[in-house]
């Protein structure tokens, strides 16, 4: 729950108002600030952060009335909730006072019960607000997470449910993260299509088992079966509106195109296919190739890059595939720390494996 210290902004032309109000409400607790004139005011809630603004209406220069306004223009103020002091009750005064945000006034000279009571209903609401929005905000969160947790899982199964296919889904995702940041991409577009690149499989759903789990190289018909995957994953994703699952719908259906135009389901060629297929798709071939998998063993890390620098302008965005050597030692480090970790896999047993695990975290 919110419970940090009320801070509430008195802006008045008048000194004595302000000492006023200011003993009355530091006496109940609250911490203030004071302002003699409205441009003051529009200055000081940029450098801190209010609870309340106390607002009198009539000020030389700038009206509390405008002061309001602009306060409520401005996104990283305007929830903060304005109660007008005034001496001047006439109706139209109050209209406008209303129609630019404000929560409340209190008519000048007031009861320091009344300003209590006023100041009190307008915090107990906003405290309400904050704590209903960091609420919202933490449910957001959960759902987000649990997206991601059924992206990557989905995308495990759909690779063929084995620890080996579950881990290329893990390891393309990190392809995917480095090389979108290393074209510009900003953190929060390149982490969504980090999740996304869970599922650039997950039409295999909708493919035979016979053909995703067969050991060895597919026949022509079966190898024309497991290129609808592509197509199969982008319907599958299509009905959601979530920015999550729009990402792996582009994804799914173009990480098989190829630059110059030879690829699947769509044939599309160059900049047609969309970054987040291009990236992908080097991230996919990149790790199919250095790993292990079902129907292949792993290339030599010499053989893998030999291929994808031959695949320039052809399977591969010719300047995705120079940062890709431009920070080869990036790439490889995420290929060491996952190779070490198939070997010490394949190693250690799994009663071995938690004992050395144990050990490693009682002594780090």
């Amino acid at each position: 729950m919110y419970s940090q210290k009320s801070k509430i902004l008195i802006v008045d032309d008048t000194k004595e108002n302000i000492q006023i109000v200011k003993k009355v409400l530091e006496i109940e607790g609250y911490e203030t600030r004071t302002v003699l004139d409205g441009i003051s005011a529009l200055r000081v809630v940029k450098e801190e952060v209010f609870d309340l603004i106390l607002l009198d209406i009539n000020m030389p220069d700038m009206s509390g009335i405008s002061v309001c306004r602009y306060l409520k223009v401005d996104p990283q103020t305007a929830s903060i909730p304005v109660i007008f002091l005034t001496a001047d009750d006439d109706r139209e005064t109050l209209k406008k006072a209303y129609d630019v945000g404000g929560s409340d006034y209190i008519k000048k000279p007031f009861y320091r019960e009344e300003l209590i009571a006023r100041v009190s209903t307008c915090i107990n609401l906003r405290n309400y607000e904050k704590n209903l929005e960091e609420t919202i905000l933490q449910r957001t969160r959960e759902i987000e997470e649990t997206q991601v947790a059924l992206m990557y899982a989905l995308g495990g199964i759909a690779e063929g449910h084995s620890k080996e296919t579950t881990a290329h889904v893990q390891r393309v995702s990190l392809f995917t993260y480095l090389l979108a940041k290393l074209t510009g991409m900003d953190e929060d577009q390149a982490l969504l299509l980090k999740d996304a690149a869970a599922l650039h499989d997950i039409g295999k759903l909708a493919i035979s088992s016979h053909i995703v789990h067969k050991k060895g190289p597919l026949t022509k018909s079966e190898f024309k079966a497991m290129k609808e995957h592509a197509s199969l994953g982008a319907e599958m994703l299509q009905s959601s509106q979530l920015p999550l699952f729009k990402v792996a719908k582009i994804v799914a259906h173009e990480h098989h195109e190829k630059y110059d135009g030879t690829g699947y389901p769509q044939g599309l060629k160059g900049e047609d296919i969309h970054i987040y297929g291009r990236i992908v798709a080097l991230a996919d071939v990149f790790d199919a190739l250095a790993f292990k998998r079902s129907y292949k063993e792993e290339w030599t890390m010499n053989e893998a890059l030999a291929y994808m620098k031959d695949m320039r302008g052809k399977h591969f965005d010719p300047v995705l595939i120079d940062l890709f050597f431009e920070h080869i030692d990036a790439f490889l480090k995420i290929y060491n720390v996952h190779m070490q970790k198939i070997v010490f896999d394949q190693k250690y047993s799994k009663k071995k494996r938690s004992v050395i695990m144990d050990w490693l975290l009682k002594r780090f």
